[in-house]
């Protein structure tokens, strides 16, 4: 891979004038706006990618098969306009900013739909406007995620993204009680208006350094990247991405059902057991996610500062093990929830937390280590192609062995974990360069 533009390194602070437009960009205000960032899109995300599947189950009586397909259509369509809101961002020379404009119109634009959402009966009219949602939101997410490398020198993504774990956390949490509000339409209009009004607040108020490296046409920028040359330059980044599409197939195996795993006691049809039976009115579930949240707040800046002064690459090997282990255990809660549902769920939700908040701030963290700077958002957006293809055959295998096997819930835990473990091997061959080995140590050491 090329040479980065590192700011932690004292002689290029001196000589790369983009290091010097970086840093100042770093501070409490861009920190509060990533957390807010994180913080409504995962508010988003809990009612988009959550809640909604479980209320197309009760109100249209849908099959879990039928859900996996709505999602994996969704994801598609997001992943196709990943990459191109990347390179354009990427090449983009507006005063305004070139990540911003994004987040404010397609993060707005995909709030704004969220109201549509309990309006309609129809399945082609839902997918529609999921399909626009996901268009929409994915061009800002892309812009978002972007903002963190952005700002932050390779001494500092640790701490970067931590925070914006700390919002993702909260605004997990946040989504689930807004699940609280009755009647269920209630809840897409109010989560619109809250993630348009977060949308506009992050679109106009970040501080985004300008860039200082040359621009290209996007789409050419695009064709050079899938070049065999290129890929050979940028082989610890492929390497990288394909263990990205193992841990979010295996994610996408259970995600997309854990509310109705938590929430479902027996199937309706036999009577067997089929998930915890966790109440949501009476606010169960939410106090299952809110020990998810506290332990990500007590560990997610820890863990970021560690970072900044470690190996994130082995620390993130080690994290993606425990996780995979603690999303097998998952599949034993139904087993022994005659004990007591709530306390069984918190008792196997506490692992699997701790693994889940290692993972996602290393993972971060590294991802942001190994791209270049003058494609970053073109190889983000690529990342979260890859993120969001993995939702494809990840949905429908859950969707396979929740309609067809009685025990379907608690073996997509199982199925899921094994894809987490199948990533290990090419994320371990997805070391970092020995150059930018050598500047992480010498931050280490400084």
């Amino acid at each position: 891979m090329r040479d980065y533009n590192l700011v932690n390194n004292k002689n290029q602070l001196e000589e790369t004038p983009e290091s010097q437009s970086t840093l100042p960009f770093l501070n409490k205000r861009n920190i509060l706006l990533i957390a807010l960032g994180a913080f409504i899109w995962s508010i988003y995300l809990s009612i988009q990618g959550q809640y909604f599947n479980d209320y197309l189950l009760d109100l249209l009586n849908y099959s879990p098969l039928i859900v996996s397909l709505l999602v994996s259509l969704v994801a598609l369509t997001g992943a196709i306009v990943s990459i191109f809101t990347g390179a354009i961002s990427d090449n983009l020379q507006k005063n305004f900013g070139r990540r911003k404009i994004f987040i404010l119109t397609g993060g707005t634009s995909s709030a704004i739909l969220l109201f549509f959402l309990p309006l309609s009966r129809s399945l082609l009219l839902i997918i529609g406007i999921n399909v626009l949602m996901s268009l929409f939101n994915t061009a800002a997410f892309i812009c978002n995620n972007s903002l963190i490398p952005d700002i932050a020198s390779e001494g500092k993504l640790g701490k970067a993204n931590a925070y914006a774990s700390l919002g993702s956390s909260i605004g997990t949490i946040a989504g689930f009680a807004l699940m609280l509000i009755s009647p269920s339409s209630n809840i897409f209009f109010a989560t619109g208006a809250i993630c348009a009004f977060g949308f506009i607040v992050v679109g106009i108020f970040f501080q985004e350094p300008k860039p200082k490296i040359d621009r290209k046409y996007w789409l050419l920028e695009i064709k050079e990247t899938f070049q065999f040359s290129q890929i050979k330059k940028e082989k610890n980044y492929f390497h990288f991405l394909a263990s990205h599409f193992f841990l979010h197939t295996g994610i996408n195996v259970y995600m997309p059902f854990l509310l109705i795993f938590l929430t479902q006691e027996n199937n309706p049809l036999s009577g067997k057991l089929i998930g915890l039976g966790l109440s949501m009115q009476n606010g169960e579930v939410l106090l299952l996610f809110a020990v998810m949240t506290v332990i990500s707040l007590i560990l997610a800046l820890p863990i970021g500062y560690f970072l900044d002064r470690t190996n994130k690459h082995k620390f993130l090997i080690i994290s993606r093990g425990i996780f995979a282990l603690s999303t097998a255990i998952l599949a034993l809660t139904p087993i022994f929830r005659s004990i007591n549902p709530l306390v069984i769920g918190i008792i196997f939700i506490i692992p699997f937390s701790i693994a889940n908040t290692a993972d996602i701030v290393s993972r971060g963290a590294y991802m942001h280590s190994l791209i270049s700077n003058e494609k970053r958002g073109q190889l983000l957006g690529l990342l979260f192609f890859i993120k969001t293809l993995a939702q494809i055959p990840g949905v429908i295998i859950g969707g396979l062995f929740a309609h067809f096997f009685q025990s379907g819930y608690q073996y997509g835990f199982i199925i899921g974990s094994i894809f987490l473990l199948i990533s290990i091997p090419f994320l371990i061959t997805s070391g970092l360069p020995l150059t930018l080995k050598n500047k992480q140590t010498e931050t280490a050491v400084t």
